[in-house]
């Protein structure tokens, strides 16, 4: 009698010494589908970027990626009092900060005028913050050392970024997703305006 278990390699009464649950290799693959197969689940592959040169904090800093290419230079009160301004390399104006009484932020092409209250809302529990960005919705949530961002919603989290801090710099890893589907200027700006130590409210 024919059996499908014996020709995948795992452990039966016809196959005594297949490897499959002795430990020592893992099961093979049911091959007619029946059964799962193990996997384990791999974080996402993360990319880098970090806020250093403080001069003397990140209201003043540099943004340099992977191979250290520079991504941002961000300048505060210079030269126009009251603003942040985040510039590419070839010096144009990507996210602009007003610093008022309730701040208000702009990022060319992704994000018209609004309160930061607004765009990075927090919670009525205080627990996260919420944000809106090419179509999507997200939320920011610390946890340990970090801050990472999710999709909003049902479901498997999936994580987008994550954001840590030490004396000198503060690091933003983004996943390849949340490059390819325009995250980028949107993180930075969040990253910058979640460790400032202005109040954004």
């Amino acid at each position: 009698m024919f059996n499908p278990y014996a020709q995948g390699g795992w452990r039966n009464a016809a196959n005594p010494n297949a490897p499959g649950s002795s430990g020592n290799f893992p099961p093979q693959p049911s091959i007619f589908g029946a059964l799962p197969f193990p996997t384990s689940p791999s974080a996402p592959t993360l990319l880098s970027f970090s806020f250093a040169s403080f001069n003397p904090t990140l209201l003043n800093s540099t943004v340099t990626g992977p191979q250290s290419r520079v991504f941002f230079n961000i300048t505060t009160d210079s030269p126009t009092v009251g603003f942040s301004v985040f510039r590419d390399p070839a010096t144009h104006p990507v996210v602009i900060i007003e610093w008022l009484e309730h701040p208000v932020i702009e990022i060319r092409g992704i994000l018209s005028k609004r309160h930061t209250s607004e765009w990075l809302a927090l919670s009525q529990n205080r627990s996260h913050r919420k944000m809106e960005a090419r179509g999507k919705s997200f939320v920011w949530v610390p946890g340990g050392d970090y801050i990472f961002l999710y999709a909003a919603g049902l479901g498997q989290p999936r994580l987008y970024a994550q954001v840590s801090r030490d004396d000198d710099s503060v690091t933003l890893e983004l996943s390849a997703e949340a490059i390819q589907i325009g995250l980028l200027e949107v993180c930075v700006a969040a990253t910058f305006l979640l460790q400032c130590g202005r109040n954004i409210d």
